[in-house]
């Protein structure tokens, strides 16, 4: 799903809309960067003969992940992410938006509580 595109007619429900949008999207960012910050072998692509392992190899990654951060136990040096903002607004004007995501994408914005923007 994309933000709206903001070509400066956006109602205060879009704005909220691409607010939300963005802030969920930055947490996702740098989950994965946490993630791969502990297990560098998902930066590049693995070395996996079985491709129906590769899933349950990330799956298992994200589960020692989650059972870390339960322990507290942090690696020394994991790297600080921080979430492009500018992709945002690029993706949103290089993705066409079809008619059921579109359709979807106003529907969610109607039902969004509104935020202090």
């Amino acid at each position: 799903m994309v933000p709206y595109r903001d070509n400066g007619h956006l109602t205060q429900k879009q704005k909220n809309f691409n607010f939300c949008h963005s802030f969920a999207r930055m947490a996702i960012e740098r989950s994965f960067g946490f993630l791969k910050g502990r297990f560098r072998s998902l930066l590049t692509t693995l070395d996996m003969k079985r491709v129906d392992l590769i899933p349950k190899y990330i799956i298992a990654c994200c589960i020692l992940h989650n059972i870390c951060l339960l322990q507290n136990y942090e690696f020394p040096g994991l790297p600080e992410t921080t979430p492009v903002n500018e992709n945002i607004q690029a993706l949103g004007e290089l993705v066409a938006i079809n008619r059921q995501g579109a359709f979807k994408k106003d529907n969610l914005c109607d039902q969004l509580p509104f935020r202090h923007i």
